[in-house]
């Protein structure tokens, strides 16, 4: 069993390691394996590398942020700023285009909106629009176009697990409906559900991930 401390210690220098993150005022309060994390960032992209770096640590159960984005004084984005440099990305990004994506934004937060083959073509688009300034939050309603049988997608989700090294596979359950794939079973860090996660998105056809797996 780790400790709170050591938790605290692992995340502060995991955040420091990850070089998507640039603040320096972040602090972690850690217990009983719930960590919360409070400081402020420059951008929502780093904000949620903040988190993913916590997320990272063995020990950790669950995460409560209480981060703030914080911009200069003499900075005004509005809602039309940010879609106008939305709509700039649509003009130049090669996926923006292909795929017709489209965005709604009020209030700072945008809501993303296509479809699109691949779950990282979904998560690329979603970081180039969380690293506009001004932006607060992001909804990803981008929907991915299922293109597989049940059975290839179930084999190449069982495959990755097995390749894995950090990950008893034998302990992941996996079953696929319509492209939906739901996870369940055992592990013994967050990071390792996340590598579960991961591998499931990785299959082609895959529409939808529901993480049940559980960390004990």
């Amino acid at each position: 069993m780790r400790s709170d401390e050591q938790i605290r210690d692992d995340i502060l220098e995991e955040i420091d390691f990850d070089p998507k993150v640039e603040a320096t005022d972040i602090g972690v309060t850690v217990k009983d394996g719930a960590v919360t994390l409070h400081g402020t960032v420059h951008s929502y992209f780093e904000e949620l590398a903040v988190i993913n770096a916590a997320k990272r640590v063995k020990g950790v159960h669950a995460v409560v942020e209480e981060i703030k984005i914080k911009y200069p004084s003499d900075t005004q984005i509005d809602d039309k700023d940010i879609a106008e440099r939305i709509a700039h990305l649509c003009e130049w990004n090669t996926t923006f285009r292909k795929y017709d994506i489209k965005a709604e934004v009020k209030n700072g937060r945008v809501t993303l909106t296509g479809t699109v083959d691949w779950q990282y073509q979904r998560a690329d688009i979603r970081d180039h629009v969380s690293r506009l300034r001004g932006v607060v939050g992001v909804t990803n309603s981008i929907a991915i176009r299922p293109h597989a049988s049940q059975l290839d997608v179930k084999r190449k989700i069982s495959e990755a697990l097995h390749r894995s090294a950090t990950l008893e596979a034998s302990k992941i359950n996996v079953d696929v409906v319509d492209g939906k794939v739901t996870l369940k079973g055992h592990v013994k860090a967050w990071y390792e559900r996340k590598l579960a996660e991961d591998a499931a998105w990785s299959a082609p056809g895959v529409t939808t991930v529901v993480d049940q797996i559980q960390i004990s």
